[in-house]
């Protein structure tokens, strides 16, 4: 899946807590506790479904010392990640919507 482009929300069914800057995300189904580092829980905080991995990366390339590049492909790697985990989930959108 190319995530560049991919507008992601969180996960609805999961439930999450920020606890001194770090976001602990819990899987009521499964009942697995999962702790993001930093720079993940930076990702978390700003993904809104509204955002691409471009626009977040943007986002992190400003509050932390690094460059667009290296900012997309870290970017990119937790997006991935946090979908594989289903963490994320892309927004679904119908033909001819605009968000």
């Amino acid at each position: 899946m190319n995530t560049v482009s991919v507008l992601w929300q969180k996960n609805p069914a999961l439930a999450w807590r920020e606890i001194d800057d770090v976001t602990v995300i819990i899987s009521p189904n499964d009942s697995v506790m999962r702790e993001l580092n930093d720079t993940a829980s930076f990702l978390w905080r700003n993904i809104d479904g509204y955002r691409c991995a471009a626009d977040l990366a943007a986002l992190l390339a400003e509050n932390y010392e690094v460059t667009l590049d290296i900012a997309l492909t870290d970017t990119q790697s937790l997006l991935e990640e946090m979908a594989s985990r289903t963490l994320l989930v892309p927004v679904q959108t119908t033909v001819g919507e605009s968000r």
